[in-house]
């Protein structure tokens, strides 16, 4: 500990201790994103509302533009209205429905099914379906309402206005949902839109490192007392909020070591790191543990990519991988995807990435944290598109172009290592792998070493016209 608390004191930032450090808990918008029955139930809560207050609304409550475009009807003519209006809408959803239910099969099928998450976080679960529910909900309440009214004498319905607005909304809502289903058809929106929410997640995760210490941690060293952190459930490590374990570890006298990444599957009881308490303090109590552990860490059924940048990386890959297996035998759709990988990769090379050590405002480290590498991500696309599109030249060459852009544009000397011996591999398992097959190996052993010319600072060299 005296080692790991000198290294702190000569390379800690003043002014970058806890305090200015931004809360890394999931937000109420995000977290409400995940809950997808709560858009529908707010439209149909707002439906009912309305449809209360305007069947016979008080002088006070009666909307200036409502009274004024208020058809006059009776009671009578007035279900019947909205008995058609709630066709129409029930109609215009059931169409919305099938057509989504069409694509989403036909992305999972023929994409992947982690792409489904797009659907399901998508403009249609939280606008277009809000807007349908509560127009049947508004025609339905107020239909019953209007039960209640007696007398035959026509008069201003401001209900009806409102039901036709709500009509014209469905209809627009409809129009939107067909316009933005039919651009989700195609694998370059889907892949590019993968791309950007992994960048705005990796971004956002760089934000939340301005307080780290820029050096690499000291050599670990072992404390005395040393207590192991538990998961407390089953699942998959969703978020890890960094400063409530820092707060945690400083009001404690802690040092903290998550030994589990985001993304990772955890089970109920695991060792995930470990709590090393100065001898004078005394262990820490079981109850303590659970309570640092249910502040900052949320566990999750399934992956989620609100803190996941593995997670939009495997997606990418798992398209090109689809698009590669015999069933669909597409290999520009694997290319499509790994261009996007190649933009994706190239932008995370100059983010800092891996491991994080957080600094108390003493600056003595308290918080060690896992981390996926830029290698790491590197090795994640190229390991499995080399086993299964080696045979394939222009995977081989995108792949060999991805080495190289992430070889010229990362920060590190290791991730630069890392994309070179990976560059040099390519040519040899690409010609293993085709066998007795077109002789490109030749090309590829040419075009590997124009690359690397430019690793050392010349241009990078055009792809060959088989790589197009």
């Amino acid at each position: 500990m005296a080692g790991a608390q000198a290294f702190a004191r000569a390379e800690a930032r003043p002014g970058q201790g806890m305090r200015a450090r931004p809360r890394e808990a999931l937000p109420l918008r995000g977290r409400v994103r995940h809950q997808s029955w709560i858009p529908p139930v707010v439209g149909a809560a707002l439906g009912a509302c309305l449809a209360v207050l305007l069947v016979e609304p008080s002088p006070t409550l009666l909307p200036r533009l409502l009274s004024g475009a208020a058809w006059r009807a009776t009671a009578a003519e007035a279900r019947g209205m909205l008995s058609a209006v709630l066709g129409i809408a029930l109609t215009s959803l059931s169409i919305v429905l099938s057509l989504s239910m069409l694509v989403v099969q036909n992305a999972a099928g023929q994409y992947s099914p982690r792409l489904l998450r797009l659907y399901l976080h998508g403009t249609g679960i939280r606008v277009v379906i809000p807007v349908f529910v509560a127009t049947s909900v508004f025609c339905l309440v107020a239909a019953h309402e209007f039960g209640f009214v007696s007398g035959l004498e026509r008069m201003p319905r401001p209900a009806l206005a409102l039901a036709m607005l709500l009509l014209i909304a469905c209809e627009g809502a409809l129009v939107f949902q067909v316009l933005q289903t039919f651009q989700l058809m195609r694998v370059e929106n889907l892949v590019r839109r993968v791309r950007q929410e992994t960048l705005t997640v990796a971004r956002e995760l760089e934000r939340f490192r301005e307080g780290d210490l820029e050096a690499p941690p000291p050599a670990r060293v072992r404390a005395a007392v040393a207590m192991p952190l538990r998961s407390p459930g089953d699942g998959f490590i969703a978020a890890v909020d960094a400063k409530a374990l820092l707060e945690v570890a400083t009001t404690k006298r802690w040092v903290i070591h998550l030994e589990r990444a985001i993304g990772e599957p955890v089970i109920r009881g695991e060792q995930v790191g470990q709590v090393e308490v100065e001898p004078s303090r005394g262990p820490p109590s079981r109850r303590e543990l659970v309570e640092a552990m249910g502040r900052a860490i949320r566990l999750d059924h399934w992956r989620d990519e609100d803190r996941d940048i593995a997670l939009g990386v495997r997606q990418l890959v798992d398209v090109a991988l689809k698009a590669l297996s015999p069933g669909v035998n597409d290999p520009y759709t694997a290319v499509e995807a790994l261009d996007q990988l190649t933009f994706l990769l190239c932008e995370l090379s100059p983010m800092r990435l891996g491991p994080r050590v957080l600094a108390d405002d003493a600056g003595t480290p308290r918080v060690f944290l896992h981390g996926p590498t830029l290698r790491d991500y590197l090795a994640s696309v190229a390991e499995p598109l080399l086993r299964y599109g080696a045979s394939e030249p222009t995977v081989a060459l995108r792949l060999m172009r991805l080495a190289a852009a992430v070889g010229q544009r990362a920060r590190d000397a290791e991730d630069r290592s890392a994309a070179r011996e990976l560059l040099r591999s390519i040519p040899t398992v690409a010609e293993r792998a085709a066998g007795q097959g077109v002789g490109v190996g030749p090309l590829l052993q040419r075009h590997a070493e124009a690359l690397e010319r430019a690793l050392d600072g010349g241009p990078m060299p055009p792809l060959p016209a088989i790589g197009f």
